[in-house]
């Protein structure tokens, strides 16, 4: 089972190869162990390649010693070089490779941090590179199948026929926030998860984050990143978040990014009709991985499943629907960007999705089995605020019905947004 479940087919594969066919250099960007070397090697499998991993010590120093002759070693087809950003100076090589010979697919690099923002990489791969974000298993991986939630609500019918849920309890959607979608998580027995998560967790802070940053308090990382996820969802208050961790605000914008590079949080930019206020708000950040929240929190799904729970379990549930849709993001028909509203009057929108010809779709997510019109008090704003601009508005509920609600407003199961 568990084999089976590491080689199943990422639904980011054929970008990946499309990629391949026409630019340079490719680079598989995510966190640790999301199975970029497995995807690598399944990629690998079907084109010319030579495969290396910088995990290897010997490798490591070969790299370091001669990293222009390291990155020539197979010009006639695609080099897989792993973990990359441990040599940073392979990407200045590679950019000087890249300019004497052009040609797609030489290069396919991994790395479990933005490459193109880590200490050391200074020279700009821009132009010569795309980037494919690997995120833990969707919900569609999963269980085999590409799910595009954002494509299918194009459709003016679609959501009539959006699939419903037979797993409507609140302890079904607890249980999946409590497992979130890394790998190796999800192919373990339950009583085995913590542990893993556990190690997993002190690797990132305690190694990964020197690897990659020269910041003076990384030591109190591992702090910022646990009062964010005890935040999750929520409006980023620069001010109060270093007040709790002791770092200096102004130093803050490093220690976010950094958690950033690291594939450990989302950001989602406040969204406004124009650019200017988008820039003026403030973003709200979500976990990445609700398995990794819960864990830094020692949250259970026993816990968050019981009404005593709701404080922390509405905040995840939102985080996972969020992390899906980034996830989703990385293959969708549909080029979208992620947003949240919120103005001056306390009005809010959990996820303002902004489509090309600038329609915009709201999403709140409910961790409640029943809604009430209350519930569609901002989507009822934006709608008559943004008129034909107004696509849908749904609320996503843990029940098991799709049901209107008016002009253009629905409620929906929050497993609609990756049912097949």
């Amino acid at each position: 089972m568990a084999e089976k479940l590491l080689l199943k087919k990422r639904n980011i594969e054929g970008a990946l190869l499309d990629a391949l066919a026409d630019t340079p250099v490719v680079i598989i960007q995510g966190a640790r162990q999301t199975g970029k070397s497995t995807l690598a090697t399944m990629v690998a499998e079907k084109v010319n390649c030579k495969q290396l991993t910088l995990d290897d010590p010997q490798l490591l120093d070969a790299a370091k010693n001669d990293p222009l002759t390291f990155v020539e070693q197979y010009e006639n087809g695609t080099l897989v070089i792993d973990e990359v950003q441990r040599c940073p100076e392979l990407l200045r090589m590679v950019k000087l490779s890249v300019d004497r010979y052009r040609r797609p697919g030489r290069f396919l690099l991994t790395g479990s941090a933005d490459l193109l923002h880590i200490a050391g990489a200074n020279e700009s791969l821009v132009g010569r590179a795309e980037t494919i974000r690997l995120y833990p298993f969707s919900m569609g991986e999963i269980g085999g199948f590409k799910e595009d939630f954002i494509t299918r609500l194009l459709d003016d019918d679609a959501i009539k026929s959006l699939p419903g849920t037979k797993a409507a309890r609140r302890g079904d959607y607890a249980e999946l926030v409590e497992r979130g979608g890394y790998p190796d998580v999800v192919l373990r027995e339950k009583n085995r998860r913590s542990a893993y998560l556990r190690n997993y967790i002190a690797g990132v802070f305690d190694h990964d984050a020197a690897v990659v940053s020269n910041l003076s308090h990384l030591d109190k990382l591992s702090k910022l990143f646990s009062t964010l996820a005890a935040t999750t969802s929520g409006i980023y208050v620069q001010a109060a978040a270093a007040r709790a961790v002791g770092i200096p605000e102004t130093s803050m914008g490093g220690y976010i990014k950094l958690l950033k590079d690291l594939w450990l949080i989302h950001e989602l930019p406040a969204w406004g009709r124009n650019i200017a206020k988008r820039v003026a708000g403030k973003p709200k950040y979500s976990v990445a991985d609700t398995g990794i929240a819960c864990q830094v929190g020692n949250l259970h799904s026993a816990f968050l499943s019981d009404v005593t729970g709701g404080e922390a379990f509405g905040p995840l549930l939102e985080s996972f629907v969020v992390a899906e849709l980034f996830k989703q993001q990385s293959w969708s028909e549909t080029d979208f960007r992620l947003y949240h509203f919120h103005d001056r009057e306390s009005r809010e929108a959990d996820i303002v999705v902004e489509l090309p010809n600038g329609k915009i779709i709201c999403l709140e997510v409910k961790a409640s089995r029943t809604i009430s019109r209350k519930d569609f008090g901002t989507l009822l704003y934006l709608r008559e605020l943004l008129g034909e601009r107004f696509h849908l508005g749904i609320v996503l509920y843990t029940g098991g019905e799709v049901q209107g609600h008016g002009d253009r407003l629905y409620s929906a199961p929050i497993s609609a947004v990756w049912g097949a």
